[in-house]
Order: structure tokens, then sequence, then C-alpha cells
């Protein structure tokens, strides 16, 4: 996956046939995502879900990734995913992705991959936001909080 596509919004993926996402990235398979099979790799899932994420973090305000004491480091705390049905060569897909449990300092961001229709895999990960040290806990942006909670309406635990 490529980093250059732009971002669908709930409408968007509401005409694609995909529906209770409001986040999402469209794109194609790569030759280098192929495994000897001739399908769709594992590892290129979680790649895609990285992309999805990363960018997700950025549109969404969670971080800019400068490094900076301003910005939290958003750390993956456990990762998973189920592979439902194999994808090949030049297939079109979209990635989507929405934060589905929001805690004062972590969260948990399902994704999915659909193509032609179909769900093809799907995941969660259990991020958590930490100062520039790398230890101490540390609350998410208000104005991203507002957004998550716009957009994606998660569960909310204190």
């Amino acid at each position: 996956m490529t980093d250059q596509t732009d971002a669908l919004d709930r409408t968007a993926l509401e005409t694609r046939g995909i529906s209770g996402w409001a986040y999402g990235l469209e794109d194609r398979v790569r030759f280098y995502e192929i495994d000897l099979v001739r399908h769709v790799n594992n590892i290129s899932f979680l790649r895609w879900f990285e992309v999805l994420r990363v960018r997700y973090f950025l549109d969404y305000g969670l971080s800019d990734y400068s490094h900076s004491d301003s910005d939290p480091q958003l750390v993956v705390r456990h990762q998973t995913t189920d592979f439902l049905a194999p994808m090949h060569m030049d297939q079109r897909y979209v990635v989507v992705g929405r934060i589905t449990l929001l805690k004062p300092t972590s969260f948990v961001l399902a994704a999915a991959v659909f193509a032609d229709g179909m769900l093809r895999a799907q995941g969660e990960t259990v991020m958590i936001s930490l100062e520039q040290d790398g230890k101490t806990r540390r609350p998410h942006k208000a104005e991203a909080v507002r957004k998550i909670i716009k957009c994606d309406a998660p569960e909310m635990q204190t």
C-alpha cells in the first residue's frame, strides 16, 4: 500500500458498499505483496493496517510524529489479525479503521480489509499513549478525542 492515497470518509465508504466505518484508504495489491502461492502474503495485511493506523493518527490529530515533548509516543501493545479470504495481484481493496474503545491513555483500533464486496481480513490493535520518556502514560489530545467521539462513537472507559 502506498501512503499517497486520499482518505475515504463515511460517505465514500458507503458508496463502495462498506458501512459502519468512517475512515479508510483505497489501493490495489502490488507484485511485492504476493507470496509464492500467488496470493497476498499475510505480512502485507499488517503493513496495510500500519499505513492506515499512521494516517488515521495524523488525520485525527492523535500525533504529528514530531517526537517533540508536545507529541505523544503511540505504542502498539497488542495486535491480532484474522485472515479470512485470499487476495491476488492488482485486486483493488479498501482498508478501514475505527477506534472502538477509548480510555484516557489507551485505545483499541479495529481495522478491516474489504475487496470485491467481501471482508478479507480484520484485526484489532491495542495502543497506549506515552510521554517521550517511553514510560509515563499520557492523556490523548482533547481535540483528537472530540474527533474520535464524533466520527467513531467508541465505547468510553475512565
